[in-house]
């Protein structure tokens, strides 16, 4: 997904060269990592990253939740289940 180095700019690069280095972001896909006092402060990432690592996050919070909904099937349908009457019981 990343270069072996990722690419940066300090933020006064940002100021002095913003379309040129968003443009590159745009370009290569690649994330640019924004640095003040040479620390990352931020990451500029193109949309269609943001839009695609959104979707992934999406589904995968789908995914764990089908599992976690299938585990309790199985677990009600074995009789594993238990009815706690307080939170001492859950120990």
């Amino acid at each position: 997904m990343f270069k072996s180095m990722p690419k940066t700019a300090s933020s006064r690069e940002i100021q002095k060269n913003y379309r040129a280095l968003f443009d590159e972001v745009m370009e290569t896909k690649e994330p640019l990592f924004v640095l003040n006092n040479n620390k990352p402060e931020v990451v500029v990432i193109s949309l269609q990253t943001y839009e695609s690592l959104s979707n992934y996050r999406e589904e995968y919070e789908q995914n764990i939740a089908q599992k976690a909904i299938e585990s309790y099937a199985s677990e009600k349908g074995a009789g594993k289940l238990k009815k706690l009457s307080s939170l001492a019981d859950f120990a």
